[in-house]
């Protein structure tokens, strides 16, 4: 789940901020914004999944950048904290289709039942968009699919699917281009690259573990096919990313 937090309150976002690095990989925090306007515009550069964020606050206030956020049709979560009760502020958070409404000050369990929430509302939400589109697929495509989902860590080629479905590697490498619309190794590439570049934020593991964990034993070669499929070092995407996001 992808979170940015919105707050012009220096104490109150980076307490939010350490808050959601205690509860674990499930909460991954891509951005701070210190204002509404900032938050916008971020907002729609880093498309989040949850969005924390204050009502009153600089340039452009919290109903105003969901209101703006809402109007460019984009599926964002929005959680507002704010020391605002009045109900009029409710009500209008409620016509934007507002997720949580939390008072300030909160308790760190009401903040972690909020998450919690919204996170298995995504999780089933997300579960359910997988199967529909899995109900397009071939059964044995969708068996591979979900394999690499789990063991894109492990060592996975297409004659071990052959094997364990008694059918060739060329006929299963054809449908699974067909289907999908890119190629086996295309695909495998992109899933171990994504999780790539989600380690690479956490900053919690050196180059070449991150190669060791998405299936990589040789670093240089993770290096090359990670500049080749981004477009930079991996260095150069951490350093790019931590400016952006203003960690």
């Amino acid at each position: 789940m992808k979170i940015m937090i919105v707050e012009d309150e220096f104490h109150i976002r980076t307490g939010l901020s350490k808050l959601l690095s205690s509860m674990g990989e499930a909460y991954e925090l891509i951005g701070e914004a210190e204002d509404g306007y900032e938050g916008m515009i971020m907002i729609k550069q880093l498309q989040p999944d949850v969005v924390i964020t204050d009502i009153k606050m600089p340039k452009l206030d919290g109903l105003q950048m969901i209101s703006n956020i809402r109007q460019c049709n984009m599926n964002v979560i929005f959680v507002i904290l704010s020391g605002y009760a009045e109900f009029e502020y409710a009500q209008k958070g409620i016509s934007l289709g507002v997720e949580e409404y939390l008072l300030k000050p909160i308790t760190v369990s009401q903040f972690k039942e909020t998450m919690e929430r919204i996170l298995y509302k995504l999780s089933k939400e997300n579960k359910e968009e997988i199967k529909e589109r899995h109900q397009q697929y071939s059964p044995f495509i969708v068996a591979i699919l979900s394999d690499i989902e789990e063991n894109y860590a492990q060592k996975i080629s297409l004659d071990d699917y052959a094997e364990q479905f008694k059918m060739t590697p060329e006929y299963i490498s054809r449908i699974f281009s067909k289907e999908v619309g890119v190629t086996f190794s295309n695909y495998l590439t992109e899933v171990r690259m994504n999780k790539a570049k989600q380690l690479l934020l956490d900053k919690s593991y050196k180059i070449y573990e991150i190669a060791c964990m998405v299936g990589y034993n040789d670093v240089q070669y993770f290096c090359r096919v990670f500049k080749k499929f981004s477009g930079l070092s991996a260095k150069e995407y951490v350093i790019k990313h931590n400016k952006k996001f203003n960690l």
